[in-house]
């Protein structure tokens, strides 16, 4: 093989990476209990639901936390950007929740357990050459609601998740991927809460 297949191959398998928006997550220790999820097919997430119904009007947000060992190159100030993000995000599903007077109160919990960020400048150059930016940024995160009265669970969601290709300016901006991935968890949560329920 000469060096242009040698390069064109590397080329096709790191487009090929890049297109990917599955990010393979260890449990981050933070959800109390990880025994009722089930994986989705594409890997990407898991998720649980009891069938007691909730009731929005007495559901609060509790913890939102950043559980990484290492915040990497995440300064204090951008760590507390993307926790107010997912914390307005869950805020943003919560009042989309349909009324259920007869369901439970809840408390939502969230945490962020990884965080990739991007090289602008590498995808700048990588775009030019490749003509994708390589350098695909997300973030995982971790879930649920737990009853405010007795403690158990009521839903969890783990997910991973890379800014998929058609973000495309997302991937010149440091932390819009990881921002993305925060979105599209707290929507995923929003609609595991909504999956009908019994009182």
């Amino acid at each position: 093989m000469n060096a242009l297949q040698r390069f064109l191959s590397v080329a096709c398998l790191a487009c090929i990476s890049a297109c990917s928006t599955v990010m393979v997550t260890a449990h981050g220790n933070f959800l109390s209990d990880y025994s009722g999820l089930t994986p989705d097919p594409d890997g990407g997430s898991t998720r649980s639901r009891s069938a007691i119904a909730i009731d929005p009007s007495q559901v609060s947000i509790g913890a939102v936390e950043w559980h990484m060992a290492s915040s990497g190159d995440v300064s204090d100030e951008e760590r507390g950007l993307l926790l107010r993000h997912l914390n307005e995000e869950l805020a943003t599903q919560l009042r989309e929740l349909p009324s259920s007077p007869l369901g439970r109160p809840a408390i939502l919990r969230a945490a962020i357990t990884r965080v990739e960020t991007v090289s602008p400048a590498l995808n700048a150059v990588s775009a030019l050459v490749f003509i994708v930016p390589l350098d695909r940024g997300g973030a995982s995160v971790e879930m649920e609601a737990i009853d405010a009265t007795t403690g158990e669970q009521l839903a969890a969601l783990t997910l991973g998740h890379f800014a998929p290709l058609s973000e495309f300016k997302s991937r010149f901006s440091k932390l819009a991927p990881a921002q993305l991935a925060l979105s599209k968890a707290a929507n995923d949560f929003g609609t595991l809460l909504r999956t009908p329920t019994r009182p």
